[in-house]
C-alpha cells in the first residue's frame, strides 16, 4: 500500500494539473497521425504548409472568438478543422460543433475525415467511443469523448443547430449554407445563440469564396484583420501576396483536340515592386509571413486570413496558370478556377445594355438545321392561355444553336394545344443535305394552374422522353440539373426537379460567350423556305430579362434573381429548361449522335470504339515502358 505522501504527490501531479497551455499546432506536431489513405500519411507536419499555423493557433488565442479562412481548394483546410477538433477533445474538453452546408454532407465529412482521424491518431482513439457500440448516443453524427461530445450538423437542419450549448463552433463552406434553416433563420446565427454562455468561445468560419457581391465568407473576411498570405521576394526584399496577375506563362496552345488545351513550359512570377522574376522553387523557398491589413479588428476578437493556391505545396504553378489559360473565355470555367483556385469571388457578367447585341449576333443556317448539330432538346413553358416552346441543337463541348421559338395559343387543359405541341415535337428536323433529327427528349414546365394536363401528357409520351419538370429558386448551391428526381400525381410518373438560379446563371454566363465554340449560343435569322425562327427583339428582351440582386428580408440576407419590369421572362425560362434537358442525357450521347449522323451502323461505331481503347492501351503500355 501506497503511503499518503505518495498518493498527495501521484494525486497533484496527476489529477491536479492544470490544462495545458497547447496550440493547436503543436497538438497537431505532437499527436496528430494522418491515414495512410492521405497524400501523404505518417505524422502530422504543420511545417509542410506553414501558413496552416497561424490560422490554427488562432483558435488558442486569447482575446480572440472568431476565426475566418477565405481560401482556395486543396490548402488542407479540412486537417485544420481537424487538428482544432482533436486538441480540443484531447487537452480542452468541451461541446464542439461541426456545420456542413447539408446534413448529408455533415455525414460524408464524419466518415471520411473525422472517423479516420480518430482511427488513426492514438491519443484519439482512446478517447472515442466507436459508432458500433450500443450506446445510442454515439453517432456518426454524435460522438463523445469524456468531458464533451463533437455533434456534426446540416446548415439545412433547424433541429440540429438547437438546443445544445456550444463552445466550439466550425462551420464549413459558409458560401454554401442555405439563407434559412428551414423557417428559423439564419444557420450560423442560430448555432451562434448556443455559445453565449462561454466566456472562451470561438467560432470558425471557412469556404471558398462565390460571387462577388453574395459572398458571405467575404463579409466576413472584410470585417476581420484581412491577413495575407505574402512571400519576400529574393530581389527587393518586399512581402507580397502572389497573384495570377503577376504570374508570366510561357505556354502554347495544343493544336488539333476538340477541347481548348495548352502545354506551360515554365511560370515565373514577376514582382509588382521591382520588376525582378522568380521561380515557383525561389518563391517557396523564399520566407513567408501574414501580413495583417486591418489589425484594428483585433479590438473585436476577429482575425481573418486569405490563401490562394499558388502557396499550396500539393498543386504547382503550372497546373494553376494551365487551368487558367484553359478556362479564359468560358465564363462557368473561369468563375471555378477564380474561386478554387485563386481564392476569389467571381465577377458575373454584368447586365447586357439591351437586345441589340444579340440580334446583330443572328445568323443564316442555311436549313432548318445548321452543320454542327448533333441532336435536338426542346422545352415548354405553360401559363394559363397558351404554351411557349423551344427547339434548341446542340453540338460538340455543348455548343448551342436555337432552332425554333414559338408559341402555341390555347389552354393547356385542352387537348388541341397538346396536339399542335406534339406537331412540333414530332416534326423531323432537317440538314441541307437532306438528313433529318427528331427531337431526342423534352422538358416540360408543370408549375401553375395546369399541373395535372402536365402530368398527363407526360404520362402518355413518356415513351418519347418527355419529362414533367419543376424549378426550385432560392436554394444556395442547388446544381441546374442534379439527377434530382421528385413524385407527380403519383409515384409512377417522375417529376424532374431544377436548380433555377443556377441555370440563369449558366444562360448569362453563356451569353457572354463572344466566339463559336464550347458553350456559345447561336441564333437565327428568318430565311426563305424556312417556318418563322421566332427569335426577335421580344425574345432577346425576355431571355436577358432578369439580373441577381442581394436583398435583406427579415434579418436574413438572400439572392434573388429579378425580373425587368414590364418584360416576360419566358425566354430565359426555356433556355435554362433547355440547357438542364441537355445535361441530363447519358454520358456518351455526343458520340452516339455523331456516329448516327455520319451514317455509321452499330457495328462499325463499336468497331471504332474498341480501335480507341486499343490506342489507349497501346499507350497505356508504351508510358509503362518508359519506366
Amino acid at each position: 500500500m501506497k503511503k499518503a505522501s505518495e498518493l498527495w504527490k501521484y494525486v497533484s501531479m496527476r489529477g491536479l494539473k492544470p490544462t495545458p497551455k497547447t496550440s493547436v499546432s503543436t497538438w497537431a506536431d505532437n499527436y496528430r497521425v494522418l491515414s495512410s489513405t492521405s497524400a501523404e500519411p505518417g505524422r502530422w507536419r504543420t511545417s509542410r504548409a506553414p501558413y496552416q499555423k497561424d490560422i490554427m493557433d488562432a483558435f488558442t488565442q486569447p482575446g480572440i472568438h472568431r476565426v475566418v479562412v477565405k481560401s482556395c481548394s486543396q490548402v488542407g483546410k479540412s486537417d485544420i478543422m481537424n487538428n482544432v477538433i482533436g486538441r480540443f477533445a484531447h487537452l480542452d474538453p468541451c461541446t464542439i460543433m461541426m456545420i456542413q452546408p447539408t446534413i448529408e454532407m455533415a455525414q460524408d465529412f464524419s466518415k471520411t475525415r473525422i472517423s479516420p482521424m480518430i482511427r488513426d491518431t492514438p491519443a484519439l482513439s482512446s478517447l472515442f467511443l466507436d459508432v458500433k457500440t450500443r450506446d445510442s448516443n454515439n453517432t456518426i453524427l454524435n460522438k463523445i469523448f469524456p468531458g464533451g461530445r463533437l455533434v456534426m450538423a446540416g446548415a439545412n437542419s433547424p433541429a440540429g443547430l438547437a438546443s445544445r450549448p456550444v463552445r466550439i463552433l466550425l462551420c464549413d463552406e459558409v458560401d454554401r449554407f442555405p439563407d434559412s434553416a428551414g423557417t428559423e433563420g439564419d444557420p450560423v446565427d442560430l448555432a451562434a445563440k448556443r455559445m453565449t454562455t462561454y466566456w472562451n468561445r470561438v467560432m470558425g468560419l471557412f469556404s471558398t469564396p462565390t460571387n462577388e457581391g453574395a459572398s458571405r465568407i467575404d463579409i466576413e473576411y472584410e470585417a476581420g484583420t484581412k491577413e495575407e498570405w505574402r512571400h519576400q521576394c529574393p530581389h527587393c526584399g518586399e512581402f507580397c501576396k502572389l497573384k495570377y496577375g503577376d504570374m508570366e506563362t510561357d505556354a502554347e496552345r495544343v493544336e488539333g483536340t476538340s477541347r481548348k488545351t495548352y502545354l506551360v513550359r515554365s511560370v515565373k512570377w514577376r514582382c509588382p515592386c521591382c520588376g525582378f522574376d522568380a521561380t515557383e522553387q525561389e518563391m517557396k523557398r523564399a520566407p513567408q509571413k501574414y501580413v495583417v491589413t486591418n489589425p484594428k479588428a483585433l479590438g473585436n476578437g476577429c482575425r481573418s486570413f486569405s490563401l490562394n493556391a499558388f502557396s499550396s505545396p500539393w498543386i504547382s504553378w503550372a497546373e494553376i496558370m494551365r487551368e487558367w489559360l484553359e478556362a479564359k473565355g468560358d465564363p462557368e470555367r473561369e468563375k471555378v478556377v477564380q474561386n478554387t483556385r485563386f481564392g476569389e469571388s467571381y465577377s458575373s457578367p454584368k447586365a447586357f445594355e439591351d437586345e441589340e447585341i444579340f440580334l446583330r449576333r443572328r445568323e443564316t443556317y442555311g436549313a432548318e438545321l445548321p452543320q454542327g448539330v448533333l441532336y435536338l432538346t426542346a422545352a415548354v413553358d405553360t401559363q394559363d392561355n397558351r404554351l411557349e416552346y423551344e427547339v434548341c441543337g446542340w453540338g460538340e463541348e455543348e455548343e448551342c444553336w436555337g432552332i425554333r421559338k414559338g408559341v402555341i395559343l390555347g389552354s393547356p387543359g385542352s387537348e388541341n394545344t397538346w396536339a399542335q405541341l406534339d406537331a412540333v415535337l414530332d416534326h423531323p428536323y432537317s440538314f441541307a443535305d437532306g438528313k433529318k433529327l427528331k427531337v431526342v427528349r423534352t422538358f416540360i414546365d408543370s408549375g401553375g394552374h395546369f399541373s395535372s394536363a402536365v402530368y398527363a401528357y407526360c404520362r402518355v409520351n413518356i415513351a418519347k422522353q418527355r419529362f414533367a419538370i419543376k424549378g426550385k429558386g432560392g436554394i444556395p448551391g442547388m446544381p441546374l440539373y442534379g439527377n434530382k428526381l421528385g413524385k407527380a400525381e403519383d409515384a409512377t410518373l417522375p417529376l424532374v426537379i431544377l436548380g433555377v438560379d443556377d441555370g440563369k446563371e449558366m444562360v448569362l454566363s453563356r451569353l457572354s460567350i463572344k466566339e463559336a465554340g464550347p458553350k456559345y449560343f447561336h441564333f437565327p435569322l428568318d430565311e426563305e423556305g424556312v417556318n418563322r425562327r421566332g427569335y426577335d427583339d421580344i425574345y432577346f428582351k425576355g431571355i436577358i430579362s432578369e439580373h441577381r440582386k442581394r436583398i435583406k428580408k427579415n434579418g436574413i440576407f438572400r439572392e434573388i434573381w429579378e425580373p425587368t419590369a414590364g418584360v416576360r421572362n419566358e425566354p430565359l425560362d426555356l433556355r435554362v429548361y433547355n440547357l438542364a434537358c441537355m445535361l441530363s442525357l447519358p454520358a456518351g450521347w455526343e458520340e452516339k449522335a455523331a456516329a448516327a449522323l455520319s451514317g455509321n451502323t452499330r457495328n462499325e461505331h463499336r468497331e471504332k470504339a474498341r480501335a480507341v481503347r486499343n490506342t489507349k492501351k497501346a499507350a497505356r503500355r508504351r508510358q509503362i515502358n518508359i519506366w
